[in-house]
């Protein structure tokens, strides 16, 4: 005899899923099954005639999964691609897109960028002082220049480095710089 809903429901005892460790198989098994859906979920909505709901929906989701790569990998692989000179560690500091994400997905959308270049846009650690003069500045949706993501910087007057203690020349590092650094192909 099968059990009735109610039955199922009150003898349901709720679970905690398994964790995976985050390691290099677990970031590896996240860059494929990100990429595979930012692929179709691009495909479908590039296929759409006019932008209705459908097309939002989609579009979030495209948001969404960048995000999520960009949070789980990005930040436990480097915690950053870049930090603002003198941070070591996320604790008390802001993960921040230096080109926005809402500008990665749009430059995914239209072409200009592939998947993998929209997986990998510069991150960057920064201070909550540094990000609080951002937020003033309004830069913290906008960039003046994709190509040189850098200038979005230019009035917080910090110096930048890599995750593993590269200098940047902020004048000079450039997307292109960027690709070649952390190996994303153009």
């Amino acid at each position: 005899m099968s059990k009735t809903l109610q039955e199922s429901m009150e003898n349901f005892q709720d679970f905690e899923p398994t964790r995976v460790e985050r390691n290099g198989q677990a970031y590896v098994e996240t860059y494929n099954f990100i990429k595979e859906e930012v692929e179709r979920h691009l495909v479908k909505y590039r296929k759409l005639e006019r932008l209705n709901q459908t097309g939002r929906l989609t579009r979030d989701q495209l948001d969404e999964l960048l995000r999520r790569y960009h949070d789980y990998v990005i930040a436990g692989k480097y915690k950053a691609h870049y930090r603002q000179v003198g941070l070591k560690s996320k604790e008390g500091n802001i993960f921040e897109h230096v080109i926005p994400t809402r500008t990665v997905r749009n430059l995914l959308i239209s072409g200009v960028w592939n998947v993998d270049q929209a997986m990998n846009p510069p991150t960057c650690l920064l201070d909550r002082t540094s990000n609080d003069l951002l937020s003033s500045l309004k830069l913290t949706k906008s960039t003046p220049n994709t190509w040189f993501f850098w200038r979005r910087y230019r009035d917080l007057n910090i110096k930048i480095e890599t995750y593993d203690g590269t200098p940047v020349d902020q004048e000079t590092w450039d997307w292109r710089t960027h690709c070649e650094y952390f190996n994303i192909l153009l």
